[in-house]
């Protein structure tokens, strides 16, 4: 029976209990100069291969003779170890000792004097004295036919090197072969495509002018004609342009989701200006940095946002300012492709958010490929749910315009509610939508009606770890990307979970897919190399999708853009994304990782360095540790952990209210833990040693009160459920147990589904606590 070693060899199927059926077998010519050494050519090829394929340094690989025992060695590979070294840290190796190797399975094995019918570890090289070929033996359970033929060819490959180059280095040996190299880099980035020369507010105003009564927008009690968005979008301009607003500049753009942010964002881009897009829920103090930080020549918003925003540039607002008296005439400054459209705000590690500066040229392509991703058209009925604050504006309801569709927007109400989201679809005869990863798991697990108008749910934000269910009567694409890049890569999950069946949707998680139209995605080692499939690297991406940098941080844009190691003729600068991935083996490329700290969180990506700034700068808070954590239902979680001050210990609640006045309520962590933080043995802070948070409940304003009745019992224990705290007072105030909006959403709905209630969630934002929850749930049902 083979060892099960899928926890640390790439393109491996985990698997449990016995395998039984024939291996993969593939002959490899011995090297001559290995002639006269097989066993030690083979055991150190193997441990060379594995270190390659894994990174890992102290290996186990197990040797089975004729005539003793079967025994296993331990080697130390680097990347710097030559051949040389190698193979005589082979030949000096002794067997390990039993307790050295309990339970820990080899990472692979050579077998001398035969070809056994099953391999005694998934990984074996085989050989026969005097053969003069070995025979790479692979578990056919545990490794596809594929997989075996890259690890035999690579394998064969690495047996060369070390014969030809005894004082070359592992790290040096060249595993892909000119053919795989030319897949990888061409064949699987073949994406070059033609993109409509207009920009996105020129596509807008040519609507305008050639169907100016078709629907733009529909939100309650507003509908705009394509003619008055454009007309409205014109005044607005002018009014701009009056106030010395020029080509070039930057404007603040701090509204809600509606028509009066598209409207702002398409006078910008009429006068060749980059909005700055701010998000009017932001505290106070994230607003005003952004101001100020992007030097804002002018911040355009409505009356009620005006404190928030005043004194750093001057203030337009919208709904008080008579800007509609200028003339509809059209405007339109020249813009480039590498002029700025926006100015997108991401979490940054020093504590700032950093300002992301997008390219016209790069929006334009994004706009281009979701709609052709999605078919959209004139008849599309797309939606705005993504927050304003934010760049995702490109991606969701652009597309939609661009091609003459109608954008909707719900009432706020309705966001937070798969219920109400899908009634909301079905109502408004939606087509095409974009959500968080978190929301769409939710609504993809509902019942739909087999006619339902929506085609298509672009899914974002976090990577998806589960497969939706078979039958929906729509697509879910998965999109990656980033403000710094835009959306770069798409993958239908339907149609390849429908292709992949059962067992095989077991075996694998949710790929981002493949690069999107003129985008080129690389997966490269440490030292920019390409990578076979099934090898973990950094994702690195070229092309015209990205954006210009950091504004105002040339360091952390010269980090972040390189030049292009890989094609700098066709596209000079390439963007280090950080995030960790592999290819599948038909090209497909699948998230694993951070190659740093960042997370994201409904849909929002969290530099935890960001947080732990921000905790550091409290009272009484000594130094702080920030964690993502996977709730019961599978959501992000931020979990904070502070050593106090020598005797002057803070309080959770006020640590929450500080945090809560510097950043968004997606940022604020739901748990605390207060004390001492572990450390390594360099002094830093042990994140693998961090505890678990506690199911108990924190420290609040209020004494505990133990419900009182049936009905306070079922809330609470409906609170103690969507909480996943322990001791939970009926007094306690449902935000300061570490409560969001989406867990909110999921109370309402337990509560309506055993009480037969609908609550608003304005209602639990109102009245928080399991005593006038209660009150309200009895005044309810009172009233039939």
């Amino acid at each position: 029976m083979a060892v099960n070693t899928s926890s640390t060899l790439p393109l491996a199927r985990v698997l449990d209990g016995a395998r039984t059926a024939a291996p993969h077998r593939h002959t490899l010519i011995v090297p001559a100069s290995a002639a006269s050494r097989p066993e030690e050519y083979a055991t150190a090829a193997l441990a060379a291969l594995v270190h390659r394929y894994t990174g890992e340094t102290e290996l186990l690989v197990g040797r089975l003779r004729p005539t003793a025992p079967a025994e296993t060695i331990g080697i130390r590979v680097a990347g710097d170890t030559t051949a040389e070294q190698l193979l005589e840290a082979v030949a000096r190796a002794e067997p390990a000792h039993p307790s050295a190797v309990s339970g820990r399975p080899p990472h692979a094995a050579v077998t001398t004097g035969g070809h056994p019918d099953q391999p005694p570890v998934a990984l074996t090289l085989s050989f026969s004295p005097g053969e003069g070929t070995y025979e790479l033996l692979m578990d056919s359970e545990e490794f596809d036919a594929q997989a075996a033929v890259q690890y035999a060819r690579h394998l064969e490959r690495v047996l060369g090197a070390l014969a030809a180059a005894p004082a070359g280095t592992v790290r040096d040996i060249a595993l892909l072969t000119d053919e795989e190299t030319h897949r990888t880099l061409v064949e699987w980035n073949d994406t070059e495509g033609p993109v409509p020369e207009p920009f996105f507010h020129e596509r807008v105003a040519e609507h305008a002018r050639r169907t100016p009564d078709a629907l733009a927008v529909i939100l309650p009690g507003v509908r705009l004609t394509y003619r008055e968005l454009d007309e409205r979008a014109n005044q607005l301009a002018h009014r701009l342009a009056a106030r010395e607003v020029r080509p070039g500049d930057r404007v603040g753009v701090c509204f809600p989701r509606g028509a009066e942010s598209l409207i702002a964002q398409l006078a910008c881009f009429k006068l060749a200006c980059a909005a700055i897009l701010l998000d009017s829920d932001f505290p106070v103090e994230r607003v005003r940095f952004m101001i100020e930080d992007a030097s804002a020549a002018i911040v355009l918003t409505l009356e009620a946002h005006v404190p928030k925003v005043e004194g750093l540039a001057p203030v337009l607002a919208l709904d008080t300012d008579d800007w509609r008296t200028e003339p509809v005439t059209a405007v339109s400054e020249p813009v480039g492709p590498d002029d700025l459209i926006h100015i997108c705000y991401t979490s940054g590690s020093t504590g700032a958010p950093k300002a992301v500066m997008v390219r016209f040229g790069a929006a334009r392509n994004l706009i281009h490929s979701m709609s052709e991703l999605c078919g959209m058209d004139s008849t599309s009925q797309g939606t705005w749910l993504a927050a304003p604050g934010y760049g995702m504006i490109e991606v969701e309801c652009f597309p939609v315009l661009a091609v003459g569709g109608t954008v909707h927007i719900p009432d706020v109400s309705v966001v937070a509610s798969e219920y109400r989201l899908q009634e909301w679809f079905l109502r408004e005869g939606i087509t095409t939508t974009l959500l968080m990863k978190p929301m769409a798991e939710r609504l993809w697990r509902l019942e739909w009606p087999e006619d339902t108008p929506l085609e298509n749910i672009r899914v974002c934000g976090e990577r998806i770890q589960s497969w939706p269910p078979a039958g929906l009567p729509f697509r879910l694409i998965n999109l990656y990307g980033s403000a710094e890049a835009t959306v770069v890569a798409a993958c239908d999950i339907t149609e390849l979970g429908e292709k992949l069946g059962a067992e095989g949707r077991e075996r694998r998680l949710p790929p981002i897919g493949r690069p999107t139209t003129n985008v080129t995605i690389y997966v490269l080692d440490e030292d920019f190399r390409p990578l076979p499939p099934g090898l973990v690297g950094e994702l690195c991406i070229a092309g015209v999708s990205l954006s210009a940098g950091y504004l105002g941080r040339p360091e952390a844009t010269a980090e972040k853009w390189i030049t292009n190691p890989i094609d700098p003729a066709r596209h000079p600068v390439m963007y280090r994304t950080g995030d960790l991935a592999r290819y599948w083996p038909d090209g497909s490329i699948e998230i694993v990782g951070r190659t740093d700290n960042q997370v994201k969180v409904r849909g929002n990506r969290v530099h935890l360095g960001e947080i732990e700034v921000v905790l550091t700068t409290l009272k009484g808070v000594q130094q702080a540790a920030v964690l993502a954590r996977q709730d019961g239902q599978g959501d992000v979680q931020l979990t904070a952990y502070i050593e106090p001050d020598a005797g002057a210990s803070p309080s959770v609640r006020d640590i929450r209210r500080g945090l809560g006045r510097r950043l968004p309520a997606f940022m604020v962590p739901a748990a605390y833990v207060v004390g001492g933080l572990p450390t390594t043995t360099n002094g830093k802070i042990d994140r693998t040693a961090l505890p678990e948070p506690p199911r108990s409940r924190p420290e609040v304003d209020t004494a505990y009160q133990a419900p009182a009745g049936p009905l306070e019992e079922s809330l609470h224990d409906l609170w103690t459920k969507t909480l996943e705290l322990d001791g939970v007072g009926v007094l306690d105030n449902f935000f300061d147990l570490g409560g969001d909006s989406l867990r909110a959403a999921r109370l309402t709905e337990l509560v309506r589904e055993r009480h037969g209630v609908e609550l608003e969630l304005v209602d639990l934002f109102d009245e928080p606590t399991v005593q006038k929850m209660a009150e309200l749930v009895a005044r309810t049902v009172a009233a039939g």
